[in-house]
């Protein structure tokens, strides 16, 4: 069987990885290792981790003090010994036979392409969401494994990828994902792309399901719209990344022009919306239009500074 790194990469959450950590030493093995990367606590995460560290053997910290998820999670692919790194939010708990399910799909792996699996994912509110927003569904794609067409996604908080592949393909870009408090995203999607584009294969895995809390603090007006900012601004720097030179500015001059037609469309909409379903529907479209700030601000911010447009790869044997 091939050996499993799970890595779960905090910040300022010493409760709750706590949780996480307890959950999954329960179902793991002697050959299965628990990385812990702090990235940057100031709370009493150090006393959390220094605990497990003393107590089992299977567990090992590593400190990243670049604020960043994406280069937490690069370090752990870093120091990971196993050839799979499962990684695991801090604020989540697996399922009964969440690891097992792992172990088994690696053990016989439905393609030797494949280089990116994941499960499902079922969100726990610590508060019920207010009646004006939309609540995220879970995550749960079926019983049955299947390859994700291209351009499909996982869920990074429970998602695992082939350490040789990501290595090569040159890690989580540190552009993307949350920085401390500010949130991002894209991440997992921009690395899968290009994992996928020289041939390599995302795969659904069934029977590995985990609980992800979402705290009291994100169902409120500002860190919904805050995260619809960030979401729209990390989206733009993936899709750049995407084209280059003219073809690049093309897309962002194109972008721009049409994006306060399609700002304001939606925050009229919003507008005459408000009045019905509680403010639900208004509440999508004036997210809709945060997000467009959000990108058009991206745009602005990368394409006349020339950051990277990603690191080529090699195709994966066999293709």
């Amino acid at each position: 069987m091939p050996a499993i790194t799970i890595a779960i990469c905090t910040r300022n959450r010493a409760a709750l990885l706590g949780k996480a950590v307890r959950s999954v030493l329960a179902q793991a093995g002697g050959n299965v290792e628990i990385l812990i990367v702090d990235n940057g606590s100031t709370d009493d995460t150090a006393k959390v981790t220094a605990e497990f560290v003393a107590c089992d053997a299977r567990v090992k910290l590593f400190r990243e003090p670049k604020i960043g998820l994406s280069r937490a999670r690069n370090l752990a692919l870093r120091e990971a010994a196993g050839d799979w790194v499962i990684f695991l939010d801090d604020d989540a708990e697996v399922e009964p036979g969440w690891l097992a399910a792992y172990e088994n799909f690696f053990s016989n792996p439905p393609a030797a392409k494949m280089a990116v699996a994941g499960g499902a994912v079922v969100l726990c509110y610590e508060l019920p969401p207010p009646k004006w927003m939309k609540a995220s569904g879970n995550l749960e794609l079926g019983p049955k494994a299947f390859c994700l067409p291209v351009g499909g996604d996982l869920w990074e908080c429970n998602c695992a990828w082939r350490r040789d592949a990501v290595l090569q393909a040159g890690d989580f870009d540190s552009q993307l994902g949350h920085r401390g408090e500010v949130a991002g995203y894209r991440e997992g999607a921009d690395l899968n792309a290009r994992l996928q584009n020289v041939g390599y294969e995302i795969w659904w895995l069934p029977g590995a399901a985990i609980r992800h809390f979402i705290h009291a603090r994100r169902l409120n007006l500002k860190w919904v719209l805050q995260s619809a900012f960030h979401s729209g601004r990390t989206t733009a720097i993936q899709r750049l990344k995407a084209r280059s030179g003219h073809r690049r500015v093309l897309y962002a001059v194109g972008r721009l022009l049409v994006a306060p037609l399609h700002c304001g469309i939606n925050l009229l909409a919003a507008l005459v919306s408000f009045p019905f379903q509680n403010g639900r529907v208004a509440m999508g479209e004036l997210i809709r239009a945060v997000s467009i700030v959000g990108f058009s601000c991206g745009l602005l911010q990368r394409v006349f500074r020339g950051n990277h447009v990603g690191q080529k790869i090699r195709a994966p044997e066999g293709t």
